[in-house]
């Protein structure tokens, strides 16, 4: 999410700064933000979004949340058993 904000600030600064080269006379203003804007840009570009993408980032996130909050483990699929898991012995045989 953090890269996508980067970008973000990366791209409008020099879209910005490249409009100031081609017109260095014509600066332009920025309107005044309300604290509730970015919330209803992020609503909007989420809606613009197609479905599938938007479920897929709904799936990603609160798989994130949960592998950062959850505090139990998911039970372990390890077939092993604990012989299984000593390495042979390599090298001389103790004399």
């Amino acid at each position: 999410m953090l890269f996508l904000i980067r970008a973000a600030v990366v791209i409008g600064g020099l879209s910005y700064l490249a409009l100031l080269r081609d017109h260095p006379d014509a600066v332009p203003t920025l309107p005044a933000v309300s604290p509730q804007a970015p919330a209803h840009a992020l609503a909007a570009a989420f809606d613009a979004m197609p479905a599938e993408t938007r479920e897929q980032l709904v799936r990603e996130g609160v798989d994130g949340l949960v592998r950062r909050l959850g505090t139990t483990r998911p039970a372990s699929a390890d077939t092993l058993a604990e012989a299984d898991r000593q390495p042979p012995w390599r090298g001389v045989a103790s004399r």
